[in-house]
């Protein structure tokens, strides 16, 4: 079976992938092969309005059946790739067809980390990445039921902040000290904690969770040694990168598959794009890989334009956005790395930025409720790597139009 372009994964990367693709070129044979039974869908929307209810899973499919068939691009559904023969460019998937290419993308995923305790293959133990996970999550617990989450991450979080509007009481497990420790300081984690408690969240900090309890089903989860009754437990304790068949037939591999500027794999004609793909950011001067919408659906769209003979470089300032509850947040750059913590505007406002300097520059914001005027400006400090050492004051007075200090 021979395509010019195969896409493996279909999630927001390899999707947007091949809608560039069609774009780019009329006629060309355009394939994407899925391990999922589904049409690709949004993954944003499952953690949120799926998860409570308020949406029927179709309603977050990215296109109908019929878009596909219009753009003749083909899907083979529920036949995960399972070997790349680089010399003979072709995949083998599960069901034993044989696809060759002229061009590939590797937009794989990632997949949740699994616990490792005792108890953790009990029934009623969950994880939330796949249109099937939201959906046996929401099978599994109803309303008036208990719910542990464990780990306290922005999916943990939305996770968490979804059951609870839907009348499941919701107690959060997390082994750190505070809340999202990796980029707030204490202070900070405790508005957003105390917040989400105002809705009926109970936290649980400096439990690490030691063991699941039950036979049949959950009863409960352990942590640092204390029993927390529940009917479900969520883990949230991150995610890995799907690279094992990239690995397998020989592309370089390093959490991610690794790509340079143009997302080229270390094999010709192979690209990599979404939570797969470790590259170079030029704004940061670092490799990384980020599991964000906002960078997979970039990185799709850049991908398939270099598959189709155009040389762009990556050049995305990196962005995710959460909702939990009444607070929309918006994180914009890398917070892996400051010295320096500001907050422009007040916490009792609800609505603020937070500012993430090192050396006097800013690397990345966290915007919660706040006006989008601020953010252009904020950006392109970012990416100017602006010195504020004077500036700091003025950074912090909502009264100052971010826009006069660059």
């Amino acid at each position: 079976m021979p395509t010019r372009y195969l896409i493996i994964g279909g999630g927001i990367a390899g999707v947007r992938a091949a809608e560039q693709l069609r774009r780019q070129d009329a006629e060309a044979e355009i394939t994407i092969v899925s391990d999922e039974p589904h049409l690709p869908y949004d993954h944003p929307p499952l953690s949120k309005e799926v998860l409570r209810g308020d949406w029927p899973p179709e309603k977050a499919y990215l296109h109908p059946a019929e878009f596909y068939r219009e753009q003749r691009i083909a899907l083979r559904l529920g036949a995960a790739a399972q070997r790349i023969d680089l010399d003979r460019k072709v995949v083998l998937t599960a069901d034993d067809v044989a696809i060759s290419y002229d061009k590939l993308l590797i937009a794989s995923g990632a997949r949740p980390r699994r616990l490792t305790i005792p108890g953790a293959d009990i029934p009623g133990v969950c994880y939330f990445r796949t249109l099937a996970d939201c959906l046996a999550l929401r099978e599994a617990i109803q309303a008036g039921g208990r719910a542990a989450v464990i780990g306290a991450g922005f999916i943990g979080m939305e996770v968490a902040a979804s059951l609870a509007q839907s009348g499941v009481k919701v107690t959060v497990l997390e082994a750190a000290p505070y809340i999202w420790g990796r980029f707030l300081d204490e202070a900070l984690a405790r508005y957003f904690q105390s917040h989400c408690e105002l809705w009926g969240i109970v936290f649980k900090t400096g439990a690490a969770p030691d063991g699941i309890l039950g036979k049949d089903r959950v009863t409960g989860v352990s942590a640092s040694g204390v029993e927390y009754p529940c009917d479900v437990v969520c883990a949230g304790i991150g995610v890995a990168p799907n690279t094992e068949v990239a690995e397998a037939a020989g592309l370089e591999v390093a959490d991610g598959v690794v790509v340079n500027e143009y997302l080229e794999t270390s094999a010709a004609d192979v690209y990599a794009a979404g939570d797969v793909a470790r590259y170079y950011d030029p704004i940061f001067e670092k490799q990384r890989r980020v599991e964000h919408w906002g960078n997979a659906e970039y990185t799709g769209l850049l991908a398939a334009q270099n598959m189709g003979g155009q040389r762009s470089q990556y050049d995305l300032l990196s962005y995710v956005w959460s909702d939990i509850f009444d607070l929309h947040i918006e994180f914009t750059g890398e917070e892996k790395d400051y010295d320096t913590l500001l907050v422009r505007g007040n916490l009792n406002d609800g609505s603020f930025i937070v500012l993430y300097l090192k050396e006097q520059r800013l690397r990345a914001y966290l915007a919660v409720n706040a006006s989008q005027r601020d953010f252009i400006p904020l950006q392109r400090m970012i990416r100017r790597k602006l010195d504020l050492s004077e500036k700091q004051g003025q950074l912090q007075d909502t009264n100052v139009d971010l826009r006069s200090l660059l």
